[in-house]
């Protein structure tokens, strides 16, 4: 059970104890008679407190408060004396093994010395291209045995007995 309805059960059980109990004390109780005596008011019915309940329980939107706006917050403000980045000037570089002459001297003696030696091993190698591999004749075919077994007119019975072997079951 909701607590509601635990408490809206309470409120009616109390309801009608006190209803019980109010009743009670009028008949043993002598009432002076007086005009000028208003009239006592009758108990709140049934559907007053039933609505007084339900409001307590869910009080209406416009009674509820409402959460407080939070406040812009303002960006801080930058200090006026930051200081600029500076621009680097730009060098141009000249390259040294241009203006060196002995740099000019062993230019291409380290890539001769390697060239040859590569034209020479290049010329000791067979060529691919020049035999032709059958890898046909390399790879061997790969038999299925069982589907040999059921190939085979000879071996009918082992066939059978595959095929009953093979089949999807239900059952």
């Amino acid at each position: 059970m909701d607590v509601g309805q635990i408490l809206y059960i309470i409120a009616i059980v109390a309801y009608f104890i006190y209803q019980a109990t109010k009743k009670k004390a009028r008949p043993g109780e002598a009432e002076p008679e007086s005009g000028d005596a208003p009239q006592p008011q009758k108990g709140i019915s049934f559907e007053e407190l039933l609505k007084e309940i339900r409001n307590a329980q869910n009080p209406p939107a416009s009674e509820m408060p409402r959460p407080p706006k939070p406040e812009p917050t303002r960006p801080t403000p930058i200090p006026p004396n930051f200081p600029e980045a500076k621009k680097q000037r730009k060098r141009a570089y000249e390259p040294v093994e241009e203006l060196d002459d002995e740099a000019k001297y062993y230019e291409g003696a380290f890539g001769a010395k390697k060239a040859s030696a590569l034209s020479a091993a290049g010329n000791s190698i067979p060529n691919l291209s020049e035999k032709k591999i059958d890898y046909d004749a390399l790879s061997k075919k790969k038999v299925n045995p069982y589907a040999e077994k059921l190939k085979n007119p000879q071996s009918v019975k082992e066939a059978m007995v595959l095929a009953e072997i093979l089949k999807p079951k239900h059952f």
